[in-house]
């Protein structure tokens, strides 16, 4: 995943910062989802170029780490930063070898656990959010969707391509396509919801919940997205690390 994504960090920082998608229905899910942001410490596994860490910063959040594998895209993530005074840290670790860096109120994972090539790399991942998420906290994953159907509904106008594997069988090999110019193939892993869910709870976490990928609410923004909230191509799900007894 490391050279995948160093190779092509400068294409993917700016499909993050132009794809509407992100913006209108990615974030407004995640945000939705997450709940209160200002004064919360998060870790964002997987953070890429920093997009969501520094919303997380504009939000008013008190601490933010961001992790991710590819020494590329933090490099990418912290040039972004330079001059903001966010104050966002940045750190290279791998997922499924994650140290403890602190004890974070919420810690989020926005298409990683689909790089899992394994189930048991998957659960290092989730044991490794799992340890640093204080009691109480929660974690909110965007996934892949499972239930993607090629023939359904198409997402293509809405700049992204997904082909999961025909047999759907777990632990093969995906990819998706977002359609910007040139073209942006990114490779990954095919998992079902169960495999997922499955790692979080043997990690430890409960309150397991799936949420569907939802859009902004002006009728406009609700009409041009009908056909992709029908299909989408990817999910959200939370859990929570149980309280101190």
């Amino acid at each position: 995943m490391a050279m995948q994504y160093d190779q092509i960090s400068d294409a993917y920082s700016k499909a993050a910062s132009q794809f509407v998608f992100k913006r209108v229905v990615e974030s407004y899910t995640l945000f939705k989802v997450l709940g209160p942001v200002e004064g919360k410490s998060f870790l964002d596994v997987a953070c890429g170029d920093g997009y969501y860490a520094r919303l997380f910063r504009h939000r008013g959040a008190a601490r933010v780490v961001g992790v991710d594998v590819s020494e590329q895209m933090i490099k990418t993530a912290r040039g972004r930063d330079e001059g903001a005074g966010l104050g966002v840290e940045y750190r290279v670790h791998d997922a499924a070898d994650l140290p403890v860096l602190g004890s974070f109120d919420r810690v989020t994972a926005v298409y990683l656990l689909n790089y899992a090539a394994t189930r048991e790399q998957m659960l290092r991942m989730c044991q490794g959010m799992f340890a640093n998420l204080a009691p109480g906290g929660r974690l909110v994953a965007v996934v892949p969707n499972a239930d993607f159907d090629p023939a359904g509904p198409s997402s293509a106008r809405y700049g992204i391509a997904m082909r999961p594997p025909e047999d759907r069988k777990e632990g093969s090999a995906m990819s998706l396509d977002l359609l910007m110019d040139p073209p942006l193939t990114i490779h990954f892993v095919y998992w079902s919801r169960s495999a997922y869910a499955q790692a979080f709870a043997e990690a430890g976490f409960g309150d397991i919940r799936w949420h569907p990928l939802e859009c902004s609410p002006e009728p406009e923004q609700v009409e041009f997205w009908r056909d992709y909230l029908a299909n989408q191509h990817a999910i959200a799900l939370s859990c929570r690390k149980p309280p101190l007894a």
